[in-house]
C-alpha cells in the first residue's frame, strides 16, 4: 500500500472507531455527554425540525435540555470514508431511538445520519458536522 492510501485507510479506520465509541457513550452515558464528548468547537448540529446548533456552546445548551434520563440513541456505522490527506471524513449509518412513556412502555423510532469528521490538532477526530432524518424501522 503506498504512504497516501495507508493514511487515507487509517484514517477511516480511526473514524470508524471513533464514531462506534460515539455511540457506545450514548448508550451507557446519555445524548448530551457524548454529543459534548465528540463535537468539535466549530460544530453544527443539524436538527430535524428547529434550528440548528451552531457552535460548541449552542451545542451545549441544547443537549443540556434533554432529560437525565431520556430517550437513548444509538447508532451504526455502514459507511466510512476520508480524504487523501487523512485530516478529513464521514460516516453513514443508520440510528435507533428508544423512548419510555409514562407507564414505562419502550417505543423505538429509527432513522440514517451522517457525520463529518474532522482531525483535530491533538490528533483527536470530533464531528463538525451532524445530522440525519427519520425513516420506517429497517427490515
Amino acid at each position: 500500500m503506498n504512504p497516501v492510501s495507508a493514511t487515507r485507510q487509517n484514517a477511516i479506520d480511526e473514524i470508524q472507531e471513533t464514531d462506534q465509541n460515539f455511540s457506545i457513550l450514548s448508550e451507557k452515558q446519555g445524548m448530551a455527554k457524548a454529543f459534548t464528548t465528540y463535537a468539535a468547537n466549530d460544530v453544527i448540529k443539524l436538527n430535524d425540525g428547529a434550528a440548528p446548533a451552531v457552535g460548541f456552546d449552542s451545542l451545549r445548551v441544547q443537549m443540556s435540555r434533554l432529560p437525565a434520563n431520556g430517550p437513548v440513541l444509538t447508532w451504526q456505522v455502514l459507511k466510512t470514508d476520508a480524504a487523501q490527506s487523512g485530516e478529513l471524513g464521514y460516516t453513514f449509518g443508520q440510528w435507533m431511538l428508544i423512548k419510555k412513556d409514562a407507564a414505562g412502555k419502550r417505543t423505538a423510532q429509527y432513522g440514517v445520519y451522517m457525520t463529518v469528521w474532522k482531525r483535530q490538532r491533538n490528533g483527536l477526530w470530533r464531528f463538525v458536522i451532524d445530522g440525519g432524518n427519520s425513516t420506517p424501522e429497517p427490515k
